[in-house]
This record gives structure tokens, sequence and C-alpha cells, in this order.
């Protein structure tokens, strides 16, 4: 879809909004605040999808580890704040000086003022603020995610709601939704962002089940993705989510709301199975029995 067709059919869905949905309850909250919350979110519903025993361990064992974040998600969430609200950019994040031997007893004392001025914030290498800034402006550069960008509306909004089958409470935060909250946005960060690559991440990290999650919160009509690749040149591409995407998702997302409520009613949260089990042969690997193992190996 062109950029001035996508800009016609987010017209059509603005127009139609004569009054505002009735949505979830809203909360002005900062990241740390929101995703300290107990309400189930878009991720817990994945870890709850991997196991229960991992959605017990992760968000209610009482002794559980909350671990650090990867270097990927403080990428993904630094670009996140320089696209959408890059004014808190410089009060969330600082990127470190090179040239620092921290081996040396200088290069520990300007470490330490480093750290000092750097209270409070996230430590940025100085290749990864590269890479987050060369992201940002191809996000910014591309005609549909520019034009998308635009449109009024709020930027990592937070929304609770209690789920209407299961009385599950759960929450979201789009990154991006018009003011009418019809539209919502979402940017993604990934290895390839081509129609048949961004599909197989959709499906891997079901980003379907997202789109469908936060559309049904906020009643929106129209979910699209931002996608923009980690490597140079940084290619973008808006993808608006199908139909039947949606459906599969919300599909999903409601089998694994029984699921939690269930775990909660009967107090179980299973692993993978406490029987011997029999492990299924995928089709690429029969496809390749007759294939000698050498040529296989490549030898």
């Amino acid at each position: 879809m062109k950029c001035d067709e996508l800009q016609q059919e987010m017209v059509k869905v603005s127009e139609k909004a004569v009054s505002l949905p009735k949505t979830p309850e809203f909360m002005t909250l900062s990241n740390a605040e929101y995703h300290a919350r107990p309400e189930i979110s878009k991720s817990g519903l994945d870890m709850l999808r991997r196991s229960p025993l991992h959605y017990w361990n992760r968000y209610l064992n009482p002794d559980r580890v909350i671990e650090p974040p990867t270097a990927a998600m403080v990428i993904g969430s630094a670009l996140h704040t320089r696209v959408l609200e890059p004014h808190l950019f410089d009060d969330e994040y600082l990127v470190a000086p090179d040239g620092i031997d921290r081996r040396t007893k200088e290069g520990k004392l300007r470490w330490a003022d480093f750290e000092q001025e750097a209270a409070g914030k996230t430590i940025l290498k100085a290749e990864d603020a590269a890479q987050i800034e060369a992201m940002a402006q191809a996000v910014h550069e591309h005609p549909a995610a520019r034009m998308l960008l635009r449109l009024p509306g709020k930027c990592e909004q937070s929304y609770f709601w209690t789920d209407e089958e299961t009385g599950e409470k759960c929450k979201c935060r789009p990154d991006f939704h018009t003011d009418d909250r019809r539209i919502i946005a979402d940017v993604k960060t990934t290895d390839d962002a081509s129609p048949r690559g961004f599909m197989r991440s959709v499906i891997k990290y079901r980003y379907h089940v997202q789109a469908s999650f936060y559309s049904q919160s906020l009643k929106a009509e129209q979910f699209l993705f931002i996608a923009v690749e980690k490597k140079p040149p940084f290619a973008v591409a808006v993808y608006a989510t199908p139909t039947e995407l949606i459906d599969r998702g919300a599909k999903e997302a409601a089998d694994d709301l029984r699921l939690l409520a269930t775990c909660r009613v009967e107090n179980r949260w299973p692993g993978y199975g406490d029987e011997i089990q029999s492990l299924a042969v995928p089709s690429w690997l029969q496809d390749d029995q007759e294939q000698p193992i050498t040529e296989i190996e490549g030898f």
C-alpha cells in the first residue's frame, strides 16, 4: 500500500469517530511503574504459553529473581524513547565516554565521576547509541512511518481492564495511538523487515496476539507495525495487521487467559508435562531423511 493510500485509509478510520469508544481504565504511569503492576500483559501471555510454571516463576514466585534487561532489550527500549518520546531521552539515557581505562587509577576516578553523573539513567555504549540514532533517523525518514507518527495521538499510555470471560486483570501500553484510539502503531526492531522475514517474526514472537490484545482493549480498528532493521541500511517497513491474524491472536489470547484462570483456581502451575513423551519429528527433517548425512553436514 502506498503512503498516500495508507493516509487515506487512516483518514477514513478517524472520520468514523463521532464519539470515543468505551475504553479500559487509563493511568499516567512511567514505564517502570507500568511493568511493576500485577495485571497480565501480552508478555505475561507469552510466558504462560511457554508453560504455567514459567509464568508462576516469573510473576508469582515470592523468591523470584528479577533478571536485568539484555543488551537487545536496552537498545529496543532506548529506540522507543528516541522515536516516540525524544524529549525524555536525555533524562533516561547517557552515553558512556570513550577512552576511559578503568584498570588505571585515573580511569577508575573518571568512571566513578561518570557513574555519579549517570545516576538513575541507563548507560549506553557509544556504538549502541550510534545504532539507536541511525535506526530512529531511518524511522523518521520513512514516508509512511513519519506520516503515521505525526497524526494527532499519544505515546506510551497505560490501560487496564478486566477480561469479561475469566475475570483476569489485564493491561497494555501501546507505543502510539491516535487521539480517537482507532489506530494503534507499534515499533519493532528486527533482523529482517521484508514481508516474508517480518511475518516469521510475527509468528515467532506472537505479535498477532499483541495486535489483537491491544486492539480489543482500545476498540481500535487498525493495528500497524513499524518494523526497522537493526543493521545497516536500517531498512524500514510499515505493515497493517490483516483480519485473519487479529482473529488468530484473539483466540490465542483467550485460550491463554482461560488457562491462567484455571491455574489460579486449581493452584497448579504445570511445566511441560509429568509423563514420558514422544518427540515429534519435524517435517523439515523428514524431507532430509533420504539425504546422506555427509551432505547434510557439508562434508
